[in-house]
């Protein structure tokens, strides 16, 4: 595998993760807050859980390599119901999502413009981080499309999401 070059121009990195900001608040808006509760009854993740396990994920990576810009955001799960959010709608989600895209992008800016690579991960180039994090949203979202399927959405809602989704990344 080819290791890029220590602190290489981030700038597509950071597109691409703004993209995908794009594509989780696309998602967020076509989900009714009841559609967060819809599980697939065989002991997988809700479609809340899925959206949850994606926003811990900026908090707890962060945590790992920048606590500081960790702890300026709150710690987004409940410590009653651990694979769930303190949000319980699509607009706390959104909030969420916000403030941990907010952080992240801050926590490898400031690791680039000090030419350090994050202790024991991603020390190829801090923006891995950034790569990480899309690609873990995307098999979430992967997983959120399918039992949005299963909910009995209709076709034609599914292709007008996935048109607003998938636009993002051919422009």
């Amino acid at each position: 595998m080819t290791r890029p070059e220590p602190f290489a121009d981030p700038s597509l990195l950071f597109d691409a993760f703004d993209r995908n900001a794009h594509v989780n608040a696309a998602t967020l808006d076509d989900l009714s807050d009841e559609l967060l509760t819809f599980e697939d009854e065989t002991g997988g993740f809700s479609v809340g859980q899925h959206l949850a396990d994606m926003v811990s994920f900026r908090h707890e990576w962060l945590r790992r390599v920048a606590s500081g810009h960790a702890a300026r955001i709150p710690d987004p799960i409940d410590p009653d119901h651990p694979t769930w959010l303190r949000a319980r709608t699509a607009t706390d989600l959104k909030a969420d999502f916000d403030a941990g895209d907010a952080a992240m992008r801050a926590a490898v800016a400031e690791a680039v413009a000090d030419r350090r690579a994050f202790e024991g991960v991603y020390v190829s180039h801090p923006a891995a981080l950034l790569l990480h994090c899309i690609v873990h949203d995307a098999h979430h979202r992967g997983q959120i499309a399918a039992l949005v399927r299963r909910s009995g959405r209709s076709e034609e809602r599914r292709h007008v999401l996935e048109e607003r989704t998938w636009s993002v990344w051919r422009t």
